[in-house]
């Protein structure tokens, strides 16, 4: 196995190891350490099936269930596709686009959620000829870059997060229906985290976050806006361009990412399995 780290402040590219093979304890705490060590762990070319995936994502813990109902025969794993069931392609302006679209803000998958994911895992089925990369960002490097001043200011703040109030801004909300909707209230997470497992502090925003309890809703939504903006700057990001059949590991607890965008006449077709969050009576656990 070789792991190669990136540039930036976050990243590791590993090689020389196969996902879908029976992996043993030792293998596995290789990889685990580096995922803990690097945030964002990318496998090229493993081409796994959906069992192999699914199985490789329980290595790390429970999985979590999608907050739309799924069609596809896995419940374990999410298809981000702009593929529609007859072949064709959603535009980009349809509902369904839209609603991929809201991934395009920087973000923190499911800190909307009472207890936050853990992880994403994301697999490359089909990708665009251009565009469509993921950009990853290191909220642990970020917070050592604030001014201790402010890191002592954010030190007991809390952030409301809402899939609501950040999906309305750009709309496909009627995706959901109506009970998925009511099923994802606004949650409060401190904006300042310590990792489980390596003790580092980090941010916690993003996109979701709408604002700072008991600040001013308007001047908190523009200072998380600030925050974010500045965290996700050179070297702390790093950006992934697919292949199919590639596969990255992300932390979510302390890794914001977003997409990027792609030709509206091309298929990118992505699974994602979501490791659920530790917390216990976790509703979204599988």
């Amino acid at each position: 196995m070789d792991i190669t780290p990136c540039e930036a402040t976050l990243g590791a590219t590993i090689t020389g190891v196969d996902l879908a093979a029976k992996m043993d304890d030792a293998t596995f705490g290789i990889i685990e350490a580096a995922w803990y060590k690097y945030g964002v762990l990318i496998f090229p070319e493993q081409s796994l099936s959906n069992e192999a995936h699914i199985a490789f994502s329980r290595r790390f813990g429970e999985l979590e269930r999608s907050i739309t109902k799924n069609r596809d025969g896995y419940p374990e794993i999410i298809m981000l596709s702009n593929v529609k069931r007859d072949g064709g392609l959603w535009p980009h302006e349809s509902e369904h686009g839209l609603f991929l679209k809201g991934n395009t803000g920087w973000h923190t998958d499911s800190s909307f959620k009472r207890v936050p994911s853990m992880a994403s895992l994301l697999a490359a089925h089909r990708v665009p000829d251009t565009g469509g990369g993921t950009e990853y960002a290191d909220m642990r490097a970020a917070y050592d870059a604030l001014e201790p001043a402010m890191q002592a200011w954010l030190e007991d703040k809390v952030a409301v997060h809402s899939y609501m109030y950040s999906q309305g801004l750009v709309g496909g909300l009627s995706v959901l229906s109506e009970a998925e909707q009511a099923a994802l209230p606004p949650v409060e997470h401190a904006l300042i985290r310590s990792h489980p497992k390596t003790g580092r502090k980090n941010l916690y925003l993003g996109r979701h976050a709408s604002h700072i309890l008991g600040q001013d809703e308007g001047e908190s939504r523009a200072l998380l806006q600030k925050l974010c903006d500045d965290a996700c700057q050179p070297p702390r990001t790093t950006t992934h361009y697919w292949s199919a059949g590639d596969v990255v590991i992300w932390d979510n607890r302390c890794v914001l990412h977003r997409g990027q965008t792609w030709p509206g006449d091309q298929t990118r077709v992505m699974a994602r399995t979501t490791i659920a969050g530790e917390a216990g009576g976790n509703e979204w656990a599988l």
